[in-house]
């Protein structure tokens, strides 16, 4: 059993279909056929191994939660090790180590050849090992699920106390010295991936080697790939003596990056320079941008070219260059429109991830999710992570039919098997918050996983920056179901580990770690850990918050929104309530000292300010919210992105306000990019301007493209949002024909339906979706009467209004008694009426010829409608778009509208006696 090879194993146990699924011409086989004929030669059933199927398993990372990358990982060399390490090498050993098919092949070579071991023999043995690893990760994982078979003894999850393998690491310390300085550089970095410490003494000793060598070369003979092994793999240190290292390397990349002119040669630097982000500044970024328009732009396209684009796009999207650079981003995402289906895709994978972060431009999302659903639609769709991936890449633009599709998939592929492996965690967190399924049985499988992996893992899987980073997640999914969703065995059990963390390690003292675990432990209580926060906690942050960043004050906010939302239903907590208020105080004076200190932050660092601030909407302090709205006037058109005006126009409507200037700046960005822009960010700004009831010369310019992009995308958008976009249109007379057909059609009312069985709010959702679908059928068939649209609503309109219940306010019953004292008919007054289409009228008035009403026009109806602070805007105290459209809409129904305000009834004027009665005759009785 010992001498059974591991691919052996594999074919033996593996679920293998007997069809060879052909790859398309897109997919690159050349380096695949000999290990489709080795596999099929040692596999004892001789059944055909799909070639498809493995490729697809094999073309990836091994996504062992890795965050760096290098040339390593590339497709095309990951079969020909020979020509990567040692060039010209004719070692006959290194050839046949090079051959091996299985780990224990690789070990007897080198057991029965010790006393012929060179450094190339030793750096070839190592390169295998991390080959066969990624074998292993991308074919077999997910089959260990289900086939208990393969025992640890043959799997490299314990490789590193494999003895064979330790002895090779020995040869190794043995042999390192006369390594060149390409194998140095490779084996260090195999060493890293396969999982030995880095601060281990063979790591120490590779590094310290490969170090002294690049310090004393000419930068003209440092390859670029070397520099970007060396780097991803230091880089893992996460302590001083990584930063020590990496202060002696720097000047090199920076000299590097001077020299590159290949495309080889941009790709790794910019390898290098997305692992150093410590190290990075605006004049080097400057430089190295000059160094890409320079050599990428403009250029024709080569598979070279791609793999170097898709690496530049991932360092200038990286969090705080994302908006430093929108226009080469996009100008070098349009380059590749065209070329998707030529791109492997972890490449397109990680193009995608790029594209949402953006929310642009459309041309090549829609190309991008076309290619990866002809990919899916052709892939025998079992427990594979490339598959995973992919649906991650495509939910969030996915129809209603193919998220119900990709949840089933996910029902039969997770629940029914109750276990997946660790690999999936990543991709499966972000289908399913994107999903927002209404099945909690996944929702808790996932969870439950991700809690399993963590407590049976090995400790280093809770280190406390990747539990600070599943704490993250689970936020994010949490705020994704709007709060809906408690696992609460995994939140106590994180709450453990992270006090654990405090009480023994580093994070008690480094406020960026003590943020995010102070902002997960608040928010969310229950009886098991209370619902007060410590005040050693408080304590602990008043003390800090003037080390607080942007960010930092952000995730706190968050943490206290989160909190506050789910302590609401518990009245008795004043030391909460206490805590609240001046938390939230000090973070309000650290945000404006950021604010005072800081005169050149980004929109994207303003937006996140912003947004902290609204979170904390309950201890306001307007000297900081006028500051922020101030700073977004020192930006151009030209410094904003779709992300950044879709951040923006969220913050705004949160806090409620508007501001013309500002949103006048967004429209020129949209109306210059028309053609890149997705409908979902259309459709938010459309919503802006019709909840304010505002316009401006340069949103009108804007409405005949908004409409296009809203008619282009009408299939694509969730039902919500299209009818949010539609009455927007309408309220601004733009509503499109095509739009109108589609709106009303059969096959949208279905899709609606099937939204909402399998929405994830089901207490509020088909509420907002009936009572918003209500409110579009009123306006197109009062405004637009020539599409002859039927109005469906006659017994929703009836049913609500028995439900609606008198008014009793004050402010009501006040006006009510004042009108009864002008009107002695009464017979001519109704109070809590209903209009045709079902608009709830306060107070109807018929004036008629009567002696009392002998100024007034025959049988005028009047309506009376009360509005209060919520009914107008902040900003200048006028209606809303609601409020507008029902005026309009009462007018063309032949009423005249008067409205009172709260505050002018309330004001200082109407306190003198009889004042009241005279407003309302002036009103009533307006002269013509």
């Amino acid at each position: 059993m010992r001498k059974m090879t591991l691919f052996k194993l594999f074919g033996t146990n593996l679920k293998i279909t007997t069809k060879i699924i052909h790859m398309t011409t897109r997919y690159k086989t050349k380096n695949y056929n000999a290990v489709y004929t080795k596999l099929y030669e040692i596999n004892a059933l001789k059944l055909v191994f799909p070639l498809q199927q493995f490729h697809r398993k094999y073309c990836f990372q091994s996504f062992r939660g890795d965050e760096t990358d290098s040339d390593s990982e590339d497709i095309e060399q990951k079969r020909d090790i020979k020509s990567t390490i040692l060039q010209d090498n004719n070692d006959i050993l290194a050839i046949k180590i090079s051959e091996c098919k299985s780990l224990q092949e690789i070990f007897d070579l080198l057991q029965n050849n010790k006393n012929k071991l060179n450094w190339k023999n030793i750096s070839m043995a190592i390169a295998m090992v991390r080959e066969l690893q990624i074998i292993y990760y991308r074919v077999c994982m997910f089959e260990k699920n289900l086939n208990s078979y393969i025992t640890p003894e043959y799997n490299f999850e314990n490789i590193l106390t494999n003895n064979d393998f330790l002895n090779l690491i020995n040869l190794m310390e043995e042999h390192y010295e006369f390594m060149n300085i390409q194998c140095l550089s490779y084996s260090l970095l195999c060493l890293h991936k396969i999982g030995v410490d880095i601060n281990s003494t063979v790591s120490l000793k590779l590094s310290h080697k490969l170090q002294k060598i690049l310090l004393i070369s000419p930068v003209e003979e440092i390859e670029s790939c070397i520099l970007s092994r060396f780097i991803v793999t230091i880089v893992s240190h996460r302590d001083l003596l990584g930063l020590y290292i990496l202060k002696d390397i720097w000047p090199i990349i920076l000299k590097k990056m001077e020299l590159c002119d290949t495309y080889e040669d941009i790709k790794h630097i910019s390898i290098c320079l997305y692992n150093l982000p410590w190290f990075l500044n605006k004049s080097v970024m400057d430089n190295f941008i000059s160094k890409i328009e320079c050599n990428l732009l403009n250029k024709p396209q080569h598979d070279e070219k791609i793999k170097c684009v898709v690496k530049v796009l991932r360092l200038i999207n990286s969090p705080y260059w994302i908006n430093q650079n929108i226009n080469l981003t996009r100008s070098l995402l349009l380059s590749l429109v065209g070329a998707i289906k030529h791109i492997a895709l972890y490449d397109m994978i990680q193009l995608q991830m790029i594209i949402v972060k953006q929310s642009e431009p459309y041309e090549l999302f829609e190309e991008i999710h076309n290619e990866t659903s002809k990919w899916l639609s052709k892939a025998d769709v079992d427990t594979d992570i490339t598959v995973l991936r992919l649906l991650s890449c495509i939910v969030p633009s996915s129809s209603a039919t193919q998220r119900k599709h990709i949840e089933s998939l996910l029902r039969k592929q997770f629940l029914l098997n109750n276990s997946f492996s660790h690999l999936c965690i990543g991709p499966l967190f972000n289908i399913i918050r994107n999903l927002k399924t209404s099945d909690l049985e996944i929702c808790n499988a996932y969870w439950s996983s991700v809690l399993d992996w963590l407590i049976s893992g090995k400790p280093s899987i809770r280190e406390h920056h990747k539990l600070l980073r599943i704490c993250n997640r689970y936020m994010n999914f949490n705020n994704n179901m709007s709060g809906t969703y408690r696992h609460y065995k995994f939140e106590n059990q994180m709450i453990n580990w992270l006090t654990e963390e405090l009480d023994y390690g580093v994070s008690a003292i480094i406020p960026s770690k003590f943020s995010k675990i102070f902002s997960f432990f608040i928010s969310y209580p229950n009886k098991n850990i209370g619902y007060d926060i410590p005040e050693v906690m408080v304590k602990k942050v008043l003390d800090t918050v003037g080390q607080y960043n942007i960010y930092d004050c952000y995730i706190v906010s968050k943490g206290l929104n989160t909190a506050f939302i789910n302590r609401k239903n518990k009245t008795a907590l004043p030391m909460f309530l206490d805590q609240y208020v001046r938390l939230c105080t000090a973070l309000n004076k650290r945000s404006l000292d950021i604010l005072n200190q800081e005169p050149y932050l980004s929109i994207s660092q303003l937006n996140s300010l912003y947004r902290g601030y609204n979170h904390r909407y309950n201890v306001n302090e307007p000297r900081l919210f006028y500051k922020i709205l101030e700073r977004y006037k020192n930006y151009t058109s030209e410094d904003f992105s779709s992300r950044t005006i879709r951040e923006l126009t969220y913050n705004l409507v949160a806090s409620d306000w508007y501001d013309a200037e500002l949103l006048d700046k967004c429209l020129e960005y949209f109306i210059k990019n028309h053609k890149y822009l997705l409908a979902e960010n259309v459709e938010k700004i459309l919503t802006l301007f019709f909840l304010y009831g505002v316009n401006s010369e340069k949103f009108i310019e804007f409405l005949p493209y908004a409409t296009e992009i809203i008619n282009r995308d009408k299939f694509k958008m969730s039902g919500l949002n299209f009818m949010r976009a539609s009455l927007a249109l309408c309220y601004f007379y733009s509503l499109s024909t095509s739009i109108k057909d589609y709106l009303f059609s059969v096959e949208f009312l279905e899709k609606l339906e099937d939204e909402l069985n399998n929405c994830y709010a089901k207490a509020t959702y088909p509420l907002k979706v009936r009572q918003l679908l209500m409110i579009l059928n009123r306006a197109v068939c009062i405004d637009y009467p020539e599409f002859d649209v039927p109005w469906f609503h006659t017994k929703y309109c009836e049913e609500i209004q028995s439900l609606v219940p008198k008014h009793t306010g004050s402010f009501y019953l006040e006006v009510e008694k004042k009108i009864n004292q002008l009107i002695i008919n009464k017979g001519y007054l109704k109070s809590n009426s209903f209009s045709p289409y079902g608009y709830k009228l306060d107070f109807e008035l018929i004036l008629n010829d009567s002696k009392q009403l002998k100024r007034a026009n025959n049988n005028e109806k009047l309506i009376l409608l009360l509005l209060n602070e919520k009914d107008l805007r902040k900003t200048d105290n006028e209606m809303r778009g609601l409020s507008k459209l029902k005026q309009r809409h009462l007018e063309i129904l032949g009423y005249r509208v008067i409205w009172i305000k709260k505050s002018i009834w309330n004001s200082m004027f109407m306190t003198e006696p009889e004042a009241k009665l005279s407003y309302l005759k002036s009103l009533i009785w307006k002269k013509p």
